[in-house]
């Protein structure tokens, strides 16, 4: 854990390095994120096989789950990709200082706030999660083997959140401040921050998913969409703002809502076959307790080993625990959707929908719309928080 003299003096460092980073071409940087990305990405490589063995300590997660985030997430920066956004967001500000502070619930989420930096040219102090800051040093030591101006150009720190002398010494007159975390730590950093400081905030949030009728209109759809709100239950072990909590299935389908809960519930746990779930701490599984007994008595709940599904008809929504316990409930069409996702729109982040026609209507129901079963991949260009990626660069 650095000092606060140290910190600034990082920072001083830091913005030096910008100097040199602003001197290699945009190109040239893509190329360099690219290349240390594939480092990452390859188990076989002692970079790739280290970094998986210290997610595994500190994430909780087990090994699949651990590659799923590694594939999801690096295998988007790409050299094309990352021109292709770079010329999309244009010219955009003088280059400064980005900082970010990074929240502990997904490992693979300080990987934006810390690439796309660099590559407009912004050298990058980021706040990792004390008990979990295994990717992003990974990723700055990945850069500085591959190009030595990109990793001189971001540092990584780890002290607690009651520090104040050492939050204080993070921002001080950094030009861009991205927070991640919950709403309280959010509001804290913005009361902190100095004049100029551009604040980003991804405050709490949580996922949902849609299944329309058209998605359940013979065996083989009713199947591959099951599979598909699987996948977005299961990553991450639905601890992520784009986990869905929730799965409303619209009526008039051939599997209706109680039969979309039993597939949905045999489908995760035959997920843990091969994705296990991981470790429980105290407190998620004192949630896990209460939440699966209000299930029970509200309607009917499937458990295993691996989570559970409840079904609640149309019951009020509840925001599950995470740890791969969600609920299904019955929705008459996306008119009535939109009605009963109202009082969780300020918390909604991410809508997964299983029908092409009814997502391009949702367009406009939650910063990040999708496809089931993508929910936990977005894009490179997606808008998570309703945000340009590389917005405030």
């Amino acid at each position: 854990m650095p000092t606060a003299s140290e910190l600034r003096d990082l920072r001083t460092g830091l913005r030096l390095a910008g100097v040199a980073l602003r001197e290699r071409s945009v190109q040239a940087r893509a190329q360099a994120i690219e290349t240390a990305c594939l480092r990452l990405l390859a188990a076989e490589h002692d970079e790739g096989r280290e970094l998986r063995r210290a997610l595994l300590r500190s994430t909780g997660l087990t090994a699949p789950g651990i590659e799923h985030g590694l594939q999801s997430t690096l295998r988007v920066f790409t050299r094309e990709a990352l021109l292709a956004l770079h010329a999309e967001h244009g010219p955009g500000r003088s280059p400064g200082l980005a900082a970010v502070v990074l929240a502990g619930n997904v490992f693979s989420a300080a990987a934006r706030p810390l690439l796309l930096p660099l590559l407009h040219g912004w050298p990058v102090l980021l706040k990792a999660a004390s008990a979990d800051d295994a990717f992003p040093r990974a990723l700055q030591r990945a850069l500085t083997q591959v190009d030595r101006e990109l990793g001189a150009a971001c540092a990584v720190v780890t002290f607690g959140r009651e520090d104040s002398a050492l939050r204080d010494a993070l921002i001080d007159g950094v030009e861009l401040l991205s927070v991640y975390g919950d709403d309280e730590t959010v509001a804290a950093f913005a009361a902190i921050r100095s004049a100029g400081t551009r604040l980003i905030a991804h405050g709490h949030g949580l996922g949902l998913a849609f299944v329309a009728a058209s998605a359940l209109a013979s065996e083989a759809r009713v199947q591959a969409t099951v599979q598909a709100v699987a996948r977005d239950v299961a990553a991450y072990d639905q601890r992520g703002c784009l986990s869905p909590h929730a799965v409303l299935v619209q009526r008039g389908a051939a599997c209706d809502a109680r039969g979309f809960a039993l597939r949905l519930a045999a489908a995760l746990e035959a997920l843990t076959a091969g994705w296990p779930r991981g470790g429980l701490p105290a407190e998620a599984a004192a949630a896990q307790v209460q939440w699966r007994g209000v299930a029970a008595v509200r309607g009917e709940l499937h458990a295993h080993a691996g989570g559970a599904v409840s079904y609640a008809g149309e019951a009020a929504l509840r925001v599950s625990p995470g740890y791969r316990n969600v609920a299904v409930y019955e929705c008459a069409d996306v008119a009535a959707l939109r009605a009963r996702i109202a009082p969780l729109v300020l918390q909604l982040k991410a809508l997964g929908v299983a029908g092409d026609a009814e997502r391009e209507s949702l367009a406009g129901c939650a910063p990040y719309v999708c496809a089931a079963g993508a929910m936990q991949e977005p894009p490179l260009p997606a808008r998570l928080d309703g945000v340009h990626p590389c917005e405030g660069l």
